[in-house]
């Protein structure tokens, strides 16, 4: 007969998940002719036969046994009717059917303990419930052995709290390498089974020495060892969201030891039986361990000081550039982006510490560029993910200068942000690509770096032709809340531009003043309207601040527009959209009530008030009059009083604050030409 050991090698590379069927069945080709060969082969086909012959042999027996036991006992013929009331025979009747009786009852009892309630029969039953197959056979049997062992011994308690999982738990953490391949591949395959995984992930995780015994299995780089870091990783995969990786120290070693893939290892045939590609499942495997696992803030900081970490996750960013890369080369760069734009996108100090490590390699910048120069229409979720890396990357200074001298990195941004979507359609791409293009032009404080900020925004509006222009300040009223508030930005950033080159671009931002006061006035009406339609308190949050961060933006571009142009534009804005200047001025006073103090979400809302008063009065004085008619200056005191350092950053993102204005907004209102004209009155 086959041994236990042979018939566990069906189960040889079940860890993997991207291994066709056909490729399934012809690895067990082999296994089954030697199965086939072993039992029609000198004693072992002997041995087989007797089994068989000696089977029906007790089947036959019990038959024949219950058959004439029922007879005798419903004839009742033991004697001749002339001797039935003889002495010597007065008794035999009832100790005839007292011995048939048991006879009967032994030969049922049998039948349906060994026959019906077959152990083997069982096994074979919990192998097709849990999808064990052929190699859950002896694994399954030796389970029954050892609780059999178990009651032989006296234990009957640890025979009652022996399941499968504890079981395989004992197995993985044995000395055997051969147990430990066992008990993994049981947790492995019942994890795999939805109705009970739940259950037996509330177990795992109660026993630390499991888990620190994959982590560790996970990491053993002997070619013997590949099916058990296979069902140590998939494991892993299933508890990673839950783990903390402070308290398995080693696990980030031990997934570093999968990324052995690279650009240069190519599949040179032999289908996903080839070892590259085997290599690339484990590659494929550890990343997504890792993409589970950043779902904690915590472990991102202990991924920050991992050793070569992050240089391995860009270079597998890297690993398929041909067109004939396979699923899973395709797979593994787009869960890498993934990875690595969670990464970037973490919020606090240690988002910041990782943005810094990104942008310091030196193959983050090119490996994107070809992603979204060489995958454009054939694969969207590489461009999602990719442009996203891209406006996460911008808020580092080494990076943004990066990107900024990269054009056709601009071009591409530019073009993800002015063409055309189907209508209905997310607009996922598009903003990330306006989120990307603003942080490129946002306004940096300092002499030394304002050349290098318009040399940024004069390479933006240099890859933004007249059309794509004109497409893009469409989005001012016809797109969703957040697309218009993050394009009036981007808008704000490139009208600061004031060199001699694109004036018609930059006219047809101006243009869009009246549309931008309008959109104003509607915003205030909103809030207006929500007070007295009595919403809730959370309803009249959300709308509070979802009206707060496009007054922001929108506001912050009317200002932008205002002072880089000269003439009459702004008062011929108010004329067209019908808009008073006690009604502009009565707006402005409520904005900077409702937002006081402002949030991280719109932190600038107040200050571009300000300044769009003070503009305002020192273009004309006659708004002067009107201010004070309206109490412009008790509202702008309470703005002093109230000033807090969150006003000084022109935005917040991962939770940290960007681009510090070099006034603080407590100079900048107490500098006001309305405060000063009071003062002196």
């Amino acid at each position: 007969m086959m041994k236990a050991e042979k018939i566990a090698n069906l189960g040889k590379g079940s860890w993997r998940r991207y291994r066709s069927t056909e490729e399934s069945f012809v690895e067990l080709l082999p296994i089954l002719f030697e199965m086939k060969t072993s039992a029609f082969s000198g004693r072992s086909c002997f041995a087989v036969l007797f089994q068989v012959f000696l089977s029906y042999a007790q089947l036959a027996a019990v038959i024949a046994c219950i058959a004439m036991s029922s007879l005798r006992l419903k004839k009742q013929d033991y004697v001749d009717p002339i001797y039935q009331h003889s002495d010597d025979h007065k008794n035999i009747r009832w100790s005839l059917n007292i011995f048939y009786g048991l006879a009967l009852s032994q030969c049922i009892i049998y039948f349906l303990t060994g026959i019906l309630a077959n152990p083997l029969r069982r096994i074979y039953m919990v192998c097709r419930t849990y999808d064990l197959g052929l190699w859950g056979v002896p694994a399954l049997t030796r389970y029954v052995q050892e609780c059999l062992l178990k009651c032989v011994n006296g234990d009957l308690r640890g025979v009652v709290n022996m399941d499968m999982v504890t079981f395989a738990k004992e197995l993985s953490n044995s000395e055997s390498l051969e147990d430990q391949l066992v008990g993994l591949r049981i947790l492995d395959f019942l994890l795999r089974n939805k109705e009970y995984k739940g259950k037996v992930l509330k177990k795992i995780r109660a026993s630390s020495d499991t888990v620190e015994k994959a982590v560790y299995m996970l990491g053993l780089k002997i070619d013997v060892d590949e099916d058990t870091r296979g069902h140590a990783g998939r494991i892993l995969l299933e508890l990673a969201e839950d783990l903390q990786i402070e308290r398995y120290p080693g696990i980030l070693q031990s997934i570093s030891s999968l990324f052995s893939v690279s650009a240069n290892k190519k599949s040179s045939g032999g289908g996903s039986n080839n070892p590259v590609f085997v290599e690339k499942e484990f590659t494929l495997l550890g990343v997504d361990i890792l993409e589970k696992l950043v779902h904690d803030p915590d472990n991102c900081a202990q991924m920050k000081d991992a050793e070569n970490l992050l240089f391995q996750i860009i270079g597998l960013i890297n690993c398929c550039e041909d067109s004939e890369a396979s699923d899973i080369d395709k797979k593994i760069v787009e869960n890498s982006l993934k990875l690595l734009h969670k990464l970037v996108s973490t919020a606090g100090k240690t988002g910041e510490e990782l943005r810094c490590q990104v942008s310091k390699n030196v193959h983050i910048i090119p490996n994107i560029r070809k992603i979204l120069i060489d995958n454009a229409e054939s694969q969207p979720q590489l461009l999602v993910q990719a442009v996203g890396i891209l406006a996460c990357l911008a808020l580092d200074d080494t990076a943004r200068k990066e990107i900024g001298q990269k054009c056709q990195i601009i071009r591409k941004l530019v073009c993800l942000l002015a063409g055309e979507i189907e209508a209905g359609q997310d607009y996922p791409i598009r903003t990330l690509a306006a989120e990307a293009l603003v942080l490129l032009g946002a306004p940096v404080q300092g002499k030394h770096v304002l050349s290098t900020v318009s040399e940024r925004v004069q390479a933006i509006l240099g890859e933004t032709t007249l059309e794509d222009m004109k497409r893009i300040v469409i989005v001012l009223s016809d797109e969703s809340a957040e697309h218009r508030t993050v394009v009036a930005k981007l808008l704000q950033n490139l009208r600061t531009y004031q060199g001699p080159e694109y004036a018609d671009q930059l006219k047809i931002i101006d243009q869009e003043l009246p549309r931008v006061l309008e959109a104003i006035r509607v915003a205030v009406e909103k809030i207006e309207m929500g007070s007295s339609n009595e919403y809730s308190a959370h309803e009249m949050e959300e709308l509070r601040n979802g009206q707060g961060i496009l007054l922001e933006s929108f506001i912050g571009l009317s200002l932008q527009i205002c002072t880089s142009s000269e003439g009459d534009e702004f008062d011929n804005a108010l004329k067209s959209v019908n808009i008073k200047t006690d009604m502009l001025v009565v707006n402005f006073k409520k904005i900077l009530d409702i937002y006081s103090p402002p949030t991280v979400d719109y932190p600038g809302i107040r200050r571009v008030v300000v300044q769009q008063l003070n503009w305002m009065v020192l273009r004309d004085e006659k708004y002067l009059s009107v201010f004070l008619k309206h109490g412009m200056d008790k509202t702008l005191k309470m703005v002093k009083v109230t000033a807090s350092k969150l006003e000084d950053f022109w935005l917040f993102r991962s939770g940290i604050g960007a681009f510090e204005h070099g006034v603080p907004i407590y100079s900048l209102v107490n500098k006001s030409p309305i405060l000063q004209a009071r003062a002196s009155a």
